[in-house]
């Protein structure tokens, strides 16, 4: 069994702004960080060097083709034929519970395009489903949100935000940034579930929310590079995952057959509820994305910093690659690489997306 090799600080942030360029933070809740020195690195692989050579030619003259972009959803990468398959719709966030096998099976989760998973007080996960290519009725059970959420989620593009609202602190950073503030307290279109207990027990529908859209809202752009369509996943075989985000465990294992990762949550299948009854949680990638936690403070939650870098691990195809990921703004996307030096893109296989956050510590991380 393989084991992360985790870097607290692989390259300082000033090094990195200038290989990729910065961007401002002023939105940014303000965090304290406690950090430590981490004896290992990342392994890399650096590609050969070669030195420039200048000969003189006579010209000739050349036809050059232009191969156009891809056309592709922006959450998950699909190809399509047209753009106007592209729903015209901001993104939608939903913040879902992750308390406990009590509090499952959450609905809607294998429909969403990309999910997020943090850690929040309580060494528990909450999840933030984000919808934009299909939708699901219901969705929930919908929780609180956290401060951290303003750094991650507005990389969606001034998207809606699904909560059923939070502390004063919360509230005014969700208030304050350019997400579309969908407060359960102040918006319509939420409900009380019966054979569900307080509080998780908020539901409603991607539709319903989608109809409290207001002309603020933006439209989603893509957030991570996807593979083209001729390639495949390459890396070390690597069929099951397994993710420590504090007291939660999650597994992933890879099916061949379908291509897909499915979860299981505490020794237990992770199911999820759909229109059609209930069917365990399965994604085409898993992203691992280790971040340095802060304390907010504000409320003395967890804070999870995504701006900056740290080692990123991408799961899909049964391979795993190694790299980092760079984020310099709140809303820019989540840069994928194989390295600070050679910047070359780690690309997902078109499809839905799981996001892990935990933090970056030893041990966190291993598959086999």
């Amino acid at each position: 069994m393989n084991r992360t090799k985790i870097a607290a600080a692989a390259v300082s942030i000033a090094l990195l702004v200038a290989a990729c360029g910065g961007g401002g933070d002023d939105e940014a809740v303000e965090t304290t960080v406690e950090t430590t020195a981490a004896p290992t690195t990342v392994e890399t692989t650096s590609a050969p060097t070669t030195e420039a050579t200048t000969t003189t030619t006579e010209a000739e003259a050349t036809t050059t083709t232009t191969v156009p972009d891809i056309l592709r959803m922006p959450l998950t990468g699909s190809p399509i034929a047209d753009e106007a398959e592209i729903p015209d719709r901001p993104a939608l966030i939903v913040k879902i519970t992750n308390a406990g096998p009590t509090d499952t099976p959450q609905a809607g989760l294998n429909s969403a395009d990309i999910v997020i998973e943090e850690i929040i007080n309580d060494s528990v996960t909450r999840l933030a489903a984000v919808f934009h290519s299909d939708g699901s009725d219901p969705v929930g059970p919908i929780r609180s949100g956290r401060a951290q959420d303003v750094n991650i989620l507005r990389m969606f593009q001034q998207p809606l935000f699904a909560w059923s609202g939070g502390n004063a602190s919360v509230t005014r950073a969700i208030r304050d940034s350019d997400m579309i503030d969908l407060d359960a307290r102040y918006t319509p279109g939420y409900y009380r579930r019966s054979g569900r207990t307080s509080p998780n027990n908020l539901y409603s529908s991607t539709d319903v929310l989608w109809d409290q859209t207001t002309e603020e809202a933006g439209r989603p752009v893509t957030v991570f590079p996807y593979l083209g369509l001729d390639e495949v996943p390459t890396g070390e075989s690597a069929t099951e995952i397994q993710i420590a985000l504090d007291s939660t465990d999650a597994v992933w294992t890879y099916d061949p057959e379908s291509g897909r990762y499915f979860r299981d949550q505490d020794g237990q299948e992770h199911n999820a509820e759909t229109s059609d009854g209930v069917e365990q949680i399965w994604t085409d990638n898993v992203v691992v994305m280790l971040a340095d936690y802060g304390v907010n403070v504000f409320d003395g939650n967890p804070d999870a910093q995504t701006q900056g870098t740290n080692p990123v691990y991408v799961f899909s195809g049964g391979t795993v690659r190694e790299g980092v990921w760079l984020r310099f703004d709140p809303t820019d996307p989540v840069g994928l690489y194989d390295n600070v030096d050679d910047l070359n893109e780690i690309g997902l296989q078109p499809g839905r997306t799981w996001l892990e956050i935990p933090r970056n510590d030893d041990d966190v991380l291993s598959w086999s």
